[in-house]
């Protein structure tokens, strides 16, 4: 990408519109501002370059939007409590009773202190699992919708 992808002083409002919509496949808001446009077609740009919103950011948005689409007050639906350390998560697999003890950066299981709760799932079932969803800490998208 060259700097002149983001130089906007040749466009009137009508072609930064049209790059808005290029970037984001959708028109932009009706009353946007010149600055708006422009911001928004800058993060784009970095974003496709440098990366986006991490998971726990879009994840939030998604959250948030699902309240507005619910009618609800943005922020309004509980969220999924922080694991403090001391906690024990307790799970069952394969016949076998396991233990993990939260601590205040990472998990102890097996003697082991582990990065992830999804390492930890791998290593009790030899298959890639989402470590909080495993230890029953996220809602299936069935039980979220009800």
């Amino acid at each position: 990408m060259s700097g002149s992808d983001l130089d906007f002083s040749d466009l009137d409002m009508k072609g930064l519109r049209q790059r808005w919509l290029t970037a984001f496949g959708n028109r932009p808001p009706a009353r946007a501002s010149r600055d708006l446009l422009e911001l928004g077609v800058c993060w784009h740009s970095q974003s496709r370059k440098f990366g986006g919103l991490d998971r726990t950011t879009r994840e939030r948005i998604a959250e948030l939007v699902a309240d507005l689409q619910a009618r609800r007050k943005p922020g309004s639906t509980p969220r999924r409590a922080a694991l403090n350390p001391g906690v024990t998560l307790v799970r069952e697999w394969g016949g076998r009773t396991f233990q993990v003890q939260v601590l205040e950066k990472g998990f102890l299981y097996d003697h082991k202190v582990w990065g992830s709760l999804s390492e930890i799932a791998r290593e009790i079932t030899s298959a890639r699992w989402n470590g909080p969803k495993f230890f029953g800490l996220r809602q299936t998208q069935k039980e979220a919708v009800r």
